[in-house]
């Protein structure tokens, strides 16, 4: 396996180039070079769109596919998932039945349900896949679904379907 170049981290491709699963850490330098308000080392995670016919897009969430639990396989998120179902974020369009790197851990844009305000922890989206939520207060003021916190929001998203900054915390 050749070393990935950090160039190699926005392509995809049509077969298994890296291993599944291959991981490989973006230095702080270049993760800032790229874009100023993204900062410290950047995890990313070579995987497959599981996916029939969707491509992912820049800040879909990725879980992991539940159709077969094949490692590093790939789906956009369609629910509030446990962490341990998040495979990170994907940081540019990877087509269906392609490999491409997606975010682990670390700074990038998740694109979220519109209620996301800056400093709140963010979990899969109950009911648009691909995207992520804030986590919600039950009646005695605790916090639902705490486990499947998967990053915190560094800006508010303005509307749904928009963008954040956020912090990634991927399991995976």
């Amino acid at each position: 396996m050749g070393q990935v170049k950090t160039d190699g981290l926005g392509m995809t491709y049509t077969d298994e180039v890296y291993p599944v699963g291959t991981r490989y850490v973006q230095p702080a330098d270049e993760v800032n070079a790229i874009n100023s308000t993204h900062y410290g080392d950047r995890e990313w995670i070579f995987v497959y769109n599981d996916e029939a016919s969707t491509a992912w897009a820049e800040g879909d969430v990725i879980m992991l596919d539940n159709s077969d639990y094949q490692p590093f396989h790939g789906l956009k998120c369609t629910a509030t998932l446990h962490v341990f179902r998040i495979l990170g974020v994907a940081a540019h369009a990877i087509a269906a039945g392609s490999y491409g790197w997606i975010i682990a851990k670390g700074v990038g844009e998740v694109t979220c349900g519109g209620s996301v305000a800056q400093g709140d922890r963010i979990v899969g989206h109950a009911s648009t896949a691909g995207q992520a939520q804030s986590i919600t207060l039950n009646a005695d003021a605790t916090t639902d679904n705490l486990e499947c916190v998967f990053g915190m929001a560094l800006e508010a998203d303005g509307s749904a379907g928009s963008k954040a900054t956020c912090w990634i915390n991927g399991v995976w």
